[in-house]
């Protein structure tokens, strides 16, 4: 089944934002050594804003990482399966993930809510925003899930023939 047109947007917006993040956090990181070391000055911005941009990389580069299929996981007791027990197991393991997942997006937006008046140390930004790296991230892995529980729920269900 093609992906539509949306699906290849929303994709490649959350792997070039990922890939700034990274680029941003690398270049912060660089920078605040070489000012630090080269030019003996301290800038107390640099290292609190990689951190930022680093949690952006980690929560949308774990969403590509489950498009790609290589978060780590272990299966060797579910290769043992096959049939329909496999389709089970595969089926239950994806909606265990689902609430896992629903469960850490709860958790950030009461943690969003929460440190919502709370400012930056370095700058005048609300906490809330690098928060917000988890949300974004675990929704799209979410959706990932989603479409797991709906394809081996499809194999699982299906009629048989004859």
């Amino acid at each position: 089944m093609p992906m539509d047109t949306l699906t290849r947007f929303v994709w490649k917006l959350v792997e070039i934002a990922a890939l700034a993040a990274f680029t941003v956090m690398l270049i912060l990181v660089i920078a605040q050594i070489f000012i630090r070391y080269v030019l003996h000055v301290s800038v107390p911005w640099t290292e609190e804003a990689a951190r930022w941009f680093y949690a952006w990389q980690i929560f949308l580069g774990s969403a590509v990482a489950m498009r790609e299929g290589l978060h780590l996981r272990v299966t060797v007791l579910l290769d043992r399966c096959t049939g329909k027990l496999r389709a089970l197991l595969d089926f239950l393991t994806a909606l265990s993930g689902m609430v896992f997942l629903a469960g850490i997006i709860w958790g950030s937006l009461i943690m969003m809510r929460t440190v919502y008046p709370v400012e930056a140390g370095s700058f005048p930004i609300s906490t809330s925003y690098l928060y917000l790296s988890i949300p974004v991230g675990v929704i799209v892995m979410l959706a990932l899930t989603a479409r797991t529980v709906v394809d081996t729920a499809r194999g699982l269900f299906k009629p048989r023939r004859g």
